[in-house]
């Protein structure tokens, strides 16, 4: 965990030196912004699992169905985008969702760093892609991960609607062997995030979704709620596996809660779960499985679309196929 050891007061108001190099910045600067178009549409594709000997053509193939189909105005990957791949893999995938000239982002999962380059390689060629790539990490910051930054959906002047992208990590080595969790560190970047875009809007908490790979701790007690019927499953999807989710609680949720703002979580991981369930107010989604890497559910695979709508509710919508339909 980066730890900030020492605050130097100077005349910079947003940065602070700390004793390990990092910088603190200001919220603001982990901001992009794209208009709001009604019935805004984002799809989520998620654990694609890409690597050097699969047949790349036949995936890109596959996902075309979905992507051509969703008509998306902005394309979300959830994490786990390789397993095993080059920097020529890595490249031509980001040239491929690149190509369908649609605003374009990502997340990373767990898998991310099991390739033959590092996550601060691929973060880096994210952050210089251009084109239609949406994505900001500052990599000299005193927050954990490599992929916090939002997306502002903007109308008449205003933040409208935040699309607010986390690093969930990937493994933790101390007290257990498992998945991580998001930092203390990250939490409190949220929090500030929150902070400043509601002291922005003249005091009103813009309502936000959240991105990311490796769900919640409190993902079981969300699918637990629905089957004690306390909780609503709002797209009738099924959990086919038990969530992989971090042993440490870190207590994210309460914070989240607190703050008002997010209304939806998205995230992917567990391959074969595809539910959507509102727990507390806020909705818990597992993505669709976007290729048949690794393990699946021919019946999930394919991607969701988030509608975000003119009252900033939700629709969704799934459109799965089936690799019969590219041979």
């Amino acid at each position: 965990m980066k730890q900030k050891i020492l605050l130097l007061l100077t005349a910079l108001p947003t940065i602070c030196l700390t004793s390990c190099g990092e910088r603190h910045y200001s919220p603001a600067d982990y901001v992009l912004e794209m208009d709001y178009v009604t019935d805004f549409r984002v799809l989520q594709i998620t654990d694609c699992h890409l690597g050097d000997k699969d047949d790349l053509q036949r995936h890109f193939d596959f996902m075309d169905l979905t992507i051509n189909e969703a008509d998306p105005d902005l394309i979300a990957v959830t994490g786990d985008l390789f397993t095993y791949a080059s920097k020529t893999t890595a490249k031509k995938f980001l040239d491929y969702v690149d190509g369908h000239k649609v605003p374009w982002t990502v997340t990373f999962g767990n898998h991310d760093e099991q390739c033959f380059f590092s996550i601060d390689w691929l973060t880096n060629e994210l952050n210089n892609y251009g084109s239609y790539c949406l994505f900001k990490d500052i990599q000299d910051d005193d927050v954990h991960g490599n992929c916090n930054f939002a997306i502002n959906l903007m109308k008449d002047g205003k933040v409208f609607e935040q699309l607010i992208f986390m690093d969930s990590n990937r493994y933790y080595f101390g007290s257990y062997f498992g998945y991580d969790y998001f930092k203390q560190n990250q939490i409190d970047w949220y929090s500030a995030l929150i902070d400043e875009t509601t002291k922005n809007n003249d005091g009103l908490v813009v309502p936000s979704l959240m991105f990311y790979h490796i769900p919640l701790p409190e993902v079981n007690d969300a699918w637990a709620a629905v089957k004690e019927g306390t909780a609503t499953n709002v797209n009738g999807g099924q959990q086919g596996e038990d969530p992989c989710n971090p042993k440490y609680n870190s207590h994210f949720f309460d914070v989240i809660k607190e703050k008002g703002s997010t209304k939806g979580m998205y995230f992917g991981h567990d391959h074969v779960n595809n539910y959507i369930v509102n727990y507390q107010g806020i909705d818990f989604g597992y993505g669709v499985k976007a290729t048949d890497r690794v393990y699946y559910q021919d019946s999930i695979l394919g991607g969701r679309v988030i509608t975000i709508k003119e009252d900033h509710t939700m629709s969704y919508q799934d459109y799965i196929h089936t690799y019969e339909e590219v041979k």
